[in-house]
């Protein structure tokens, strides 16, 4: 990976903090001397997100994700946010998650 590719990558992973700021106020990239083990998240901060920043020519694979996966026991909900050039932003999470966060706002039947 070049340095230009390098650098779009942190760049992305930096405007991807600050627009989660609004919802996380201390979001904020993880860098490889923070504190703690990453896992592959990219953002720190984000309660129960594990966040995976990929920007490129092309969107990342949705296999991308994987570098988040944790175990269920550790718990967490793992994001995959991508980007390819001149694209819009797309965000990916495994479906019982994303069911998961449906029923937490409040969609579904009511009994």
């Amino acid at each position: 990976m070049g340095k230009a590719q390098r650098t779009k990558g942190h760049s992305f992973e930096r405007l991807i903090a600050i627009k989660l700021r609004k919802l996380f106020p201390r979001a904020r990239r993880h860098l490889e001397y923070h504190i703690g083990d990453a896992n592959g998240i990219d953002i720190d901060n984000t309660g129960d997100f594990r966040i995976q920043c990929k920007r490129g020519k092309r969107y990342a694979p949705l296999t991308a994700i994987e570098e988040i996966q944790l175990d269920p026991i550790e718990g967490g909900i793992p994001v995959l946010i991508t980007q390819a050039d001149r694209k819009e932003i797309l965000v990916a999470l495994p479906l019982r998650y994303f069911l998961r966060l449906l029923k937490d706002a409040g969609h579904g039947e009511k009994k």
